[in-house]
């Protein structure tokens, strides 16, 4: 099978090459044909006063607001240029894991093809970072059909394994990109919570947009079993003999106060949050998160 065959089956291509959305509506909720790009920075038609905030360049500064208000304001305005995308797949050993469907990061890595196809279709700048204990691997944000070939290969050649280092990778992510950018982020996002929100903060802390997507297994989230059976960790945890019937509540519970707490974290940062479970065909779960994506941009 083709790489493109693959991460892109011909009805999802069909698909997607007859979107009416572009790119940048379907992960920023505006319209791309204009290139108006959500980035701010210094151009001729004026967006907005903000309030200062650490880290904003003094030159930005409104002097005369400053003199009337004693309050420090800078300007923003919209700049007329590409989006610029980096998805982050998470590529650690949890990743692997593959109920009744296939696994987490075939089906995260299917997504992430789809979103740089729709992009790259744009021609948006699109990039690939790849975490498992670490960022393991970095393609810088490019545009043009080439960049689709180096994405489609790198994840052809990965395989999840090893501990979760995404929160770490979320930091490094931040430093790399030296131009605001939109940041898609794949991952079954099972770490502690302080870790991911001190990452995605960063991300915010740089002014990059952030789409935070949860991609889990039917089973984390139900918790099926019925019968005594041993729980191996795929990153390095020792196994466990469980009883299902002992646990399932506990399970579901700490799942579930997991997720609110995820979600209550990217409301707080004004990150988007959306979750995508594997049975689900790839190509309805993506058809149902765009026209939610088209209603907003509507409104």
């Amino acid at each position: 099978m083709s790489q493109v065959s693959r991460y892109l089956d011909p009805t999802l291509v069909e698909y997607l090459n007859h979107m009416q959305l572009s790119a940048r509506s379907v992960v920023q909720g505006s319209i791309t044909g204009q290139h108006r790009s959500f980035l701010k920075g210094a151009s001729v038609e004026f967006r907005q006063h903000r309030f200062y905030v650490p880290g904003d360049e003094p030159r930005r500064l409104d002097w005369r607001v400053l003199g009337r208000t004693d309050r420090p304001y800078v300007k923003e305005y919209d700049q007329e240029t590409n989006l610029r995308a980096a998805i982050v797949l998470d590529s650690s050993g949890s990743m692997a894991y593959a109920g009744q469907a296939e696994s987490k990061f075939d089906y995260a890595a299917r997504l992430a093809a789809a979103f740089a196809y729709l992009m790259l279709g744009q021609t948006e700048s699109v990039g690939l970072a790849m975490c498992g204990a670490g960022l393991d691997q970095w393609l810088a944000p490019h545009a043009g059909p080439m960049q689709l070939a180096r994405l489609l290969e790198a994840l052809e050649r990965a395989r999840p394994a090893g501990p979760s280092g995404l929160a770490g990778a979320l930091h490094e992510a931040a430093d790399r990109l030296e131009r605001r950018a939109l940041v898609v982020i794949l991952s079954d996002l099972f770490a502690p919570i302080e870790d991911l929100r001190g990452g995605l903060a960063h991300l915010r802390h740089k002014r990059h947009e952030v789409l935070a997507i949860q991609v889990v297994d039917r089973d984390e989230e139900e918790f099926p079993f019925r019968k005594w059976a041993r729980f191996r960790g795929l990153e390095g945890e020792k196994p466990r003999l469980c009883e299902p019937a002992l646990v399932r509540r506990t399970y579901r519970e700490n799942f579930k106060r997991h997720r609110k707490a995820l979600q209550d974290a990217c409301l707080a940062m004004h990150i988007e949050f959306q979750g995508f479970i594997t049975d689900r065909p790839l190509l309805d779960a993506l058809r149902l998160f765009l026209s939610r994506r088209t209603r907003k941009v509507t409104k």
